[in-house]
């Protein structure tokens, strides 16, 4: 087949390929205002919010942080801090609506502190003035967050992760200039309601190679209290209250005194599994892997070998007039709709499966940790390394002088003896 005639072919298909998305992105809108109908009328009919709000305490557990952060917890590794509660002259606004009441019962406390390296776990205390109570009372609260909250410490090292309007905002009213930013994601959920008061768990955790400072101080600044009767996306929230909660928590000494124990490699049963690094947390146990794994095929290589055109697209000279961004996308999709992508595909995702644990030298297992944090970040080169970096729930609390990590990949196991490194 000729090249004009090729291009004339894929330029038809690609005109009837835009046509088929245009009416099935329609179709998804029409059954997107369907189901979001239906769900209202459901919400409307069912008197199931108080069950609703049982099953959200039941799913999580104190901080649901993951087991290693449990165990630290349960073995004290957490701070009850006494702080007095903070009032602010403020408003609440109902979005439903439009009352604005002027007010300055509504309180904020911290009761409760974890911090680590990785993770800083707050619970707030939220008691609600007896204004609010015709607007909404505790029980009634699903959700509730703060969203221009800024944590800083004492050098000015800004805790969470900010947008630019609100750190702009903090900037001038407080006339701080942070000296650094920790890289920082969050989930935020309602624990308890008890009485008037609603407690808040906030659980901030690093991203990437971040680290929380050991911080002596924290300052907290709180702008605004977002609450919702049902459900919501943040910011969706119907009541607003305006105000201004600044306050400071000390950190206990062993939080910010926390010591970091180093464990290096001492013998491997094969020697293809490797360890780079071990370190030991008050709340879990990072390592550092490496080995052999299997090569990676690109994606330019998968969808090479199930679909010609594209084949036939990488061989052409970058000015083409083939070459475009419209043709590539037309032909990746079909490719992507061949049966034989998905089996290579799966074969592709096989290969970064591997089975991994830890045990110390009683014997007890301690599984790779789940929780807020990303966790198992890996990458495999040209050779087919693997190296993986992965938290495990073995905590200092379990810690004995030799640990061992059991790694399983493709039928090919290690067992490393990991041994402290004296001080």
């Amino acid at each position: 087949m000729s090249k004009s005639k090729i291009l004339e072919n894929i330029k038809d298909n690609i005109a009837i390929e835009n046509f088929r998305e245009i009416n099935k992105r329609k179709n998804r809108i029409k059954k997107i205002i369907q189901s979001t109908l239906t769900v209202t009328i459901c919400c409307l009919s069912i008197t199931g919010i108080v069950f609703a709000k049982d099953i959200s305490n039941q799913i999580y557990n104190k901080y649901f942080t993951g087991k290693g952060v449990e165990k630290a917890i349960n073995e004290g590794y957490v701070e009850q801090t006494q702080m007095q509660e903070q009032a602010s002259t403020s408003t609440i606004s109902n979005e439903e609506t439009g009352e604005i009441i002027e007010d300055n019962g509504t309180t904020v406390k911290v009761s409760e502190i974890i911090m680590d390296d990785f993770s800083l776990s707050m619970t707030y205390d939220v008691t609600l003035s007896d204004k609010i109570k015709d607007i909404i009372t505790a029980n009634d609260v699903m959700e509730m967050n703060f969203p221009d909250i800024v944590l800083y410490d004492e050098n000015n090292v800004v805790l969470n992760t900010i947008g630019e309007e609100e750190l702009n905002k903090f900037k001038q009213k407080t006339n701080i200039t942070p000296t650094e930013f920790v890289n920082s994601g969050v989930n935020i959920f309602v624990s308890e309601r008890n009485k008037n008061t609603i407690k808040v768990i906030y659980n901030f955790y690093t991203g990437g190679d971040s680290t929380y400072p050991k911080s002596k101080e924290i300052h907290v600044d709180i702008g605004r209290i977002k609450i919702s009767k049902n459900e919501t996306v943040m910011g969706d929230e119907e009541i607003t209250i305006k105000g201004g909660w600044n306050f400071k928590i000390d950190v206990p000494e062993k939080m910010y005194n926390r010591q970091n124990v180093v464990y290096k490699q001492k013998s491997t049963t094969n020697q293809d599994f490797n360890v780079q690094s071990a370190v030991l947390y008050n709340t879990g146990m990072e390592i550092k892997m490496k080995f052999k794994a299997e090569k990676q095929k690109s994606m330019k290589e998968i969808h090479s070998t199930v679909c010609e055109e594209l084949e036939f697209y990488w061989s052409l000279d970058e000015n083409d007039e083939l070459k475009n961004i419209d043709i590539l996308n037309y032909l990746e999709n079909k490719a992507r709709e061949n049966p034989e992508y998905q089996q290579l595909m799966e074969q592709e995702t096989q290969k970064w499966k591997f089975e991994k644990y830890l045990t110390n030298s009683n014997g007890e297992t301690f599984d790779f940790s789940v929780g807020p944090r990303a966790n198992g970040s890996a990458s495999i080169d040209e050779n087919g390394i693997m190296t993986s970096t992965c938290m495990f729930d073995l905590t200092k609390y379990d810690a004995t002088d030799e640990i061992t990590l059991h790694l399983e990949y493709q039928g090919n196991r290690a067992d490393i003896v990991l041994e402290k490194v004296e001080e």
